[in-house]
């Protein structure tokens, strides 16, 4: 599979700079909304150097209209892919949408009205909610399911422009690579040369970008009036040639598809896996720092004098994240779906962690446990939350040729 960057477009101006790309015809994609001038439309289908053309709703625009006129401008748009109309971080509206959504569609399909894939769109706040939203369209027939809500909104601006923490975009595309290895997945607005290491190693279909029409400088601009030329120069060295050396080159490198975790043993060879806390900093940080509870406070104790220990943590929220990670304070809780679902999505990730380290501690409630539970080699605490505490202490300090007895 081959990585599509897809440029979103809504004006003939940018249609022209891309039209300039004619040594790239078919190494990318466009993607415009549903209102757009019947004149860019008109544009829009006539364009042949995308190898896809993908429609969105344009619900983000604040505008809505029924789905059968929405796949009637789809149609005028030639689009090869259209997106249903999704709901920021509401995956329960989402998916009332979407079985509306693909009962017209499949009408107009069997009628020969549409020429176009339809597209759902998973939604959600944690990585759990993504995993639910995705598999419930897929169970209503989408071959095809995006993902959306990754960004959040500046204020005073009309858009969702910034990604949210980079931690929840690269579990909820890892999870979903691991549980459905074979769908093409396409994150919605969050394309960035950084990203293409992550995209490779999970073999990411394509993602859109909207910035790249202002990588010019206005000054030289002005002066040479040169600005489609700045705009193309900066598409072939920054985007396609990044995308040749770094994306194709680094496919199927990890045999495990997560960036995070290798095969390849190092030193230190302990491993500490712990949930999350209630407890946590009014802002957002490290991982390790956001949480506030007395496993962290012990944790945090233990390396200013230590550094001879790995550490995974177990968020509500995140899934398993690195205690680096950059997180935003939260209010989930884990709970007995989560953990289910938390257990099939990362078991692959649980799996290369057991064969990584030779000693693993696991600190947290049942929830917690349960999502790493099925390993021999992983040692629980057990007892009260005071026992448990002083079991994390112990193994903390302890020579590591001895084990802790949890018999």
């Amino acid at each position: 599979m081959n990585f599509t960057p897809i440029f979103v477009v809504d004006r003939p101006a940018s249609l022209r700079i891309l039209s300039g790309l004619t040594d790239h015809s078919g190494e990318f994609g466009v993607l415009a909304h549903a209102f757009t001038t019947n004149n860019f439309k008109k544009k829009f289908n006539e364009f042949e150097l995308a190898s896809v053309k993908v429609g969105d709703s344009g619900i983000y625009q604040g505008k809505d209209i029924s789905y059968k006129d929405l796949f009637s401008e789809y149609e005028k748009m030639g689009v090869t892919h259209g997106i249903i109309k999704d709901h920021y971080k509401d995956p329960e509206r989402t998916l009332i949408s979407a079985e509306e959504a693909i009962e017209v569609y499949l009408n107009g399909k069997n009628k020969g009205l549409y020429n176009f894939e339809l597209v759902g769109v998973a939604q959600g706040d944690t990585v759990a909610d993504y995993i639910e939203s995705y598999k419930a369209q897929k169970e209503l027939g989408f071959r095809m399911v995006a993902i959306g809500g990754l960004l959040y909104k500046i204020e005073n601006h009309k858009r969702m422009v910034r990604l949210s923490k980079s931690v929840l975009l690269r579990n909820v595309l890892t999870s979903l690579r691991n549980m459905y290895p074979n769908d093409d997945l396409f994150p919605l607005g969050v394309f960035h040369k950084n990203r293409i290491q992550l995209f490779s190693e999970l073999n990411i279909w394509g993602a859109d970008y909207k910035g790249w029409i202002f990588k010019y400088d206005i000054g030289e601009s002005h002066r040479n009036g040169n600005r489609f030329e700045q705009v193309r120069s900066y598409l072939k060295s920054n985007i396609f040639e990044f995308i040749e050396n770094n994306f194709n080159s680094n496919l199927n490198k990890n045999d495990q598809g997560n960036p995070n975790i290798n095969n390849k043993k190092l030193k230190p060879n302990r491993l500490l896996i712990l949930s999350c806390s209630k407890r946590k900093a009014d802002k957002a940080g490290r991982a390790i720092k956001v949480y506030q509870g007395v496993a962290y406070t012990q944790l945090r104790n233990y390396y200013a004098k230590n550094n001879h220990l790995d550490v995974k943590i177990i968020s509500a929220k995140y899934g398993p994240i690195d205690k680096n990670d950059i997180i935003d304070p939260y209010d989930n809780k884990m709970n007995e779906r989560s953990s289910e679902i938390y257990k099939i999505a990362f078991r692959k990730e649980f799996e290369t962690l057991s064969d990584r380290y030779d000693d693993i501690f696991v600190f947290g409630g049942k929830s917690y446990q349960n999502v790493v539970s099925g390993f021999d080699k992983f040692q629980f605490t057990q007892g009260k939350i005071g026992e448990q505490l002083h079991q994390l202490k112990e193994w903390l300090y302890r020579d590591p040729a001895r084990k802790i007895n949890n018999s």
